[in-house]
């Protein structure tokens, strides 16, 4: 016997055909939302102490979804100015040490970009240093936007 090839057949191997493809474009045609795309995010002020005297982290932030269909660890940016001009570039660690952002939640990435400790008091004085830290904050406060290049998994 051999197998027939009727319109009813031809239409059939089609349609399972097509139950197959179609997941599969759409799943290697998604591309993640952050991707290329310029992000709200800032830099805080943070103080510590460190062997007894002050320090003064500078932590850029960004908060992101994962649209991606696996756990994100990190991710690179661009970080830019009002005007997306860029000012420069990092790596940001995302979640926390032992748990990483998870496909379709969100999280907080970031990292210290600048500290300014101690040593800059015995070498200048409290005001000084008040004014370095001061005048630091304000040029990092110019970030306004992050653009996302690529993720860490």
């Amino acid at each position: 016997m051999s197998p027939s090839f009727t319109f009813h057949n031809v239409v059939n191997y089609f349609l399972r055909f097509m139950r197959v493809i179609t997941p599969l474009i759409v799943v290697f045609s998604a591309q993640p939302v952050l991707a290329a795309e310029d992000s709200p995010c800032r830099v805080d002020l943070i103080f510590a102490s460190k062997d007894g005297g002050s320090l003064a982290n500078y932590v850029l932030t960004l908060q992101v979804k994962n649209t991606t269909g696996r756990n994100i660890n990190g991710v690179s940016v661009l970080y830019k100015d009002m005007s997306e001009a860029i000012i420069g570039n990092t790596f940001l660690q995302c979640g926390s040490e032992t748990q990483a952002i998870k496909p379709g939640g969100y999280g907080e990435c970031a990292r210290t970009i600048q500290s300014v400790d101690a040593s800059y008091i015995n070498s200048f004085g409290v005001e000084k240093w008040t004014e370095i830290v001061n005048d630091q904050l304000q040029k990092l406060n110019q970030i306004s936007f992050c653009e996302v290049l690529g993720f860490s998994y």
